[in-house]
């Protein structure tokens, strides 16, 4: 009898003969017999997809890693919960730690499943067996780091040699050890290399990130070339594990490799992304408060307004208007009220109770709700261009700060603020400064202030005081039953 196994998959919509952006409304299978799930391509490519499904939920990107516990520990909402206060040990906190953890390793384990069958597999059995594996080993790696700079040590303090996460490797249900953080970086940094060398002819070279075309509906298997071809920038394309790549050795504090890699996203990719231009947000109909042009990757999800808008604009996500004029206008960051951020990322409810809020994931439906009127994508962002610009900027402050100075000038032109003083312009320590103001400015409702600040261990800085970094703040807690089994408590 063969091995029944749950697996997520999708089943593909028609995107070709129908005109519209649901090509990812996906539908999950039932219990499916494996070795049938994987006789041929389209198989590998639904149970991958599944993966991204996986990834949207409130639990993972769909929320919680986007606008959750990250931003709430660095003060970007008011107290919503004891995440603000640090209280690891609230039971709610911890629930929700469990909740975010549990669903990033269930991704994982979708992805090993793809790769495990595709052991079985010759390369030239499919068609597209480089894709499917540079995409998989690509996902899989920037999971665990992602894993790994939430609930990994601070390796500023700690060093590499602490005991961080284990690196799932199979579809198993057996217990991983918990490994060295040198040991996860340099597994991640194995998948990243391959995924790298797989993914060379990556369509989105040719088709860009979110073209569909026309040809596909013409070709023999279109449901399978359309799926692995189109909308690339909602996969784990080649940029997407270049910019990886670059926070990557970033975090290791290698910065002639993260500049490397950023440089290839930025100069290899200009064809493809772009900072968001005035045209792009000038009309109130068509204003792209996401910046949409600027995803290097970002996941596709169908429910981003019931998942995250409508979460983010509750009154438990108010901001505190103060502290937002502090991070935009304040004179120590050589920050304007032009910044386009600032304009049309938040909003006043203007009614009882009164308070203003993130409103860059809002979406605007047609009288009666049925239209998504909304001019971007339901994506959920989680690489841009900007921060290729600051892991560059950051790789040149000791050896080039004119560079880091154009570099952070480039990124500020694009958010409509006047260029940095020319007297930092040489200034490494000055301008590595007004680097943490700019993430301070770019990162709201994005989860990446977290990293940042864990990364180079930044005190929490808001407009009352500076809160010291610690460990303690920095090092979220593994779920109990994590550390419980398979000797992990030793």
């Amino acid at each position: 009898m063969m091995k029944k196994i749950n697996i997520i998959g999708c089943l593909f919509c028609a995107m070709f003969l129908l005109a519209c952006n649901s090509w990812l409304d996906l539908k999950p299978y039932g219990e499916v017999e494996a070795d049938k799930m994987f006789e041929d391509e389209q198989g590998f490519i639904q149970t991958l997809t599944g993966s991204y499904l996986l990834l949207t939920a409130p639990t993972a990107y769909g929320y919680e890693l986007t606008a959750g516990f990250p931003d709430e520990i660095v003060h970007y909402w008011k107290k919503k919960s004891e995440f603000y206060r640090f209280d690891y040990k609230n039971m709610d906190v911890e629930s929700r730690l469990k909740a975010t953890w549990s669903q990033m390793y269930k991704a994982i384990a979708n992805t090993n499943l793809v790769l495990d069958h595709l052991k079985e597999k010759n390369p030239d059995d499919l068609e597209y067996y480089n894709l499917i594996r540079g995409e998989a080993l690509g996902l899989r790696a920037y999971l665990h780091l992602d894993l790994l700079r939430l609930y990994g040590p601070v390796l500023k303090e700690a060093g590499t040699d602490t005991r961080s996460i284990p690196y799932h490797e199979t579809f198993s249900n057996q217990v991983v050890r918990m490994m060295p953080a040198s040991e996860v970086l340099s597994r991640i940094q194995r998948d990243l290399d391959s995924a790298y060398m797989l993914l060379k002819n990556d369509p989105i070279k040719i088709y860009g990130r979110d073209e569909t075309k026309e040809e596909f509906a013409e070709a023999e298997a279109p449901q399978i070339k359309g799926l692995a071809f189109s909308f690339r920038g909602c996969r784990m394309n080649y940029y997407a594990v270049c910019a990886t790549l670059a926070r990557l050795y970033e975090l290791k504090e290698d910065y002639p490799n993260a500049l490397k890699y950023a440089d290839e996203v930025i100069e290899g990719g200009k064809d493809i992304f772009g900072f968001v231009r005035r045209e792009d947000i000038a009309s109130a109909e068509k204003r792209d408060k996401m910046f949409e042009r600027e995803l290097i990757w970002s996941l596709y999800d169908s429910k981003t307004d019931e998942h995250l808008s409508k979460k983010v604009g509750k009154a438990d996500h108010a901001l505190d208007n103060l502290f937002q004029d502090y991070v935009y206008q304040d004179g120590r960051s050589y920050g304007s009220e032009e910044d386009y951020r600032t304009n049309y990322w938040f909003k006043n409810t203007n009614a009882i109770p009164n308070y203003w809020y993130l409103c860059k994931y809002e979406r605007k439906f047609a009288p009666g709700g049925e239209e998504d009127k909304t001019p971007w994508k339901t994506t959920l962002p989680l690489i841009r261009l900007s921060e290729m610009y600051y892991i560059a900027a950051e790789a040149n402050l000791e050896t080039n700060p004119a560079e880091s100075y154009r570099l952070l000038n480039l990124v500020r032109a694009a958010r409509n603020l006047p260029a940095l003083p020319t007297s930092l312009e040489h200034n490494g320590g000055a301008l590595r400064e007004q680097l943490v103001y700019e993430c301070q400015k770019e990162y709201w409702g994005e989860g990446k202030l977290f990293y940042f600040n864990k990364r180079l261990f930044l005190n929490i800085q808001t407009r009352e005081e500076n809160i010291p970094a610690t460990r303690a703040i920095y090092e979220l807690p593994l779920p109990v039953d994590e550390i419980e089994f398979g000797d992990n408590n030793k």
